[in-house]
């Protein structure tokens, strides 16, 4: 009898998980047909009785008094709007590939009931995505932040591609040692920062793009003082930087937030005239960067120092 009265509140509480929620209550009528159909006895007695002990034991079940009470699932782990944020990164990312994209969708789809599951899936619909093919980024990104945790280096090679779109090892299969300090992502990818033995310097890498990835017995002693949000800052669209440089920018007004979204709010500003503001930012001075400059249409422009103005008038005057 305590088997079968067990069975009945187990299955009532998937039911009222997996079907129901605000859009969509059961009636108690709807609850007895469903046990029925799994073969479990109840009436509404019992409906009554074991929807009270769930409650009473903490789980958030909405009853809708009237003629016919309607029950269905309060909150839950995860919000709609909450998956649907997490639905939409996962469908986005450019790290994850297509396949597993959909398996992390489903496993999120189930943390809802089957009526937003199934928005979930119409909303972060893949067809249009562009997705990587490393289906090893998943045990790539687990080795590494092992590496991390446990300090210690890592050995991977990195690969590239001809224009033929073949894929190929970089440096004829070079294979890289690094001192492993954090994964970071930016612009919809992971990237790995850490002390290259080969560059003899930081730098970092596209996760999706590595290969071959070891964990080496060999530890290190990471450089305490090292900033990695203060790294990244600096690299525009993380395109590789050999030397950073102080660059004052002249900004019309507007485009405060774009200076505050790539640099943050303790970037150094002060009132320009009316109309502009002036930015003091560490920056890659790469062709990325005078890129970045050129898109704005003359919003914003370098003023200083002398060399990069001078770059960006060079590069300005071939397009002419």
């Amino acid at each position: 009898m305590q088997n079968s009265t067990n069975m009945r509140i187990l299955e009532l509480l998937q039911f009222l998980y997996e079907r129901t929620d605000e859009n969509h209550p059961a009636t108690v009528s709807d609850i007895i047909a469903h046990l029925n159909e799994k073969g479990i006895q109840a009436v509404r007695q019992t409906v009554y009785a074991d929807t009270n002990a769930l409650i009473d034991a903490g789980i958030d079940i909405v009853v809708v008094k009237s003629t016919q009470n309607q029950y269905f699932m309060g909150s839950r782990l995860f919000e709609y709007p909450e998956l649907k944020m997490l639905t939409d990164a996962v469908a986005s990312s450019k790290i994850i590939s297509a396949r597993k994209s959909e398996e992390l969708v489903q496993k999120l789809c189930r943390l809802t009931s089957t009526h937003q599951a199934e928005q979930l899936r119409q909303l972060a619909s893949l067809s249009s995505r562009v997705k990587p093919d490393n289906e090893q980024v998943y045990y790539i990104i687990d080795a590494i932040q092992t590496a991390i945790l446990e300090k210690r280096q890592i050995q991977f090679q990195y690969y590239e591609y001809t224009p033929e779109k073949k894929r190929v090892l970089k440096h004829g299969g070079y294979l890289y040692q690094l001192d492993p300090y954090a994964l970071e992502w930016k612009n919809d990818h992971y990237y790995l920062i850490g002390f290259s033995h080969k560059h003899q310097r930081m730098a970092h890498f596209r996760v999706d793009r590595l290969s071959g990835i070891k964990i080496l017995p060999s530890g290190f002693t990471p450089d305490e003082d090292f900033d990695v949000a203060g790294y990244t800052n600096k690299i525009v669209d993380m395109f590789a930087a050999d030397r950073t440089v102080s660059v004052e920018l002249l900004c019309e007004n507007k485009l405060m937030k774009t200076i505050i979204d790539h640099y943050g709010e303790a970037v150094p500003t002060r009132t320009y005239d009316e109309e502009h503001f002036t930015a003091n930012i560490e920056v890659d001075p790469s062709g990325t960067f005078y890129g970045w400059v050129f898109k704005f249409m003359g919003g914003i422009q370098i003023i200083a120092p002398h060399e990069c103005v001078e770059e960006m008038k060079r590069i300005a005057h071939r397009f002419l």
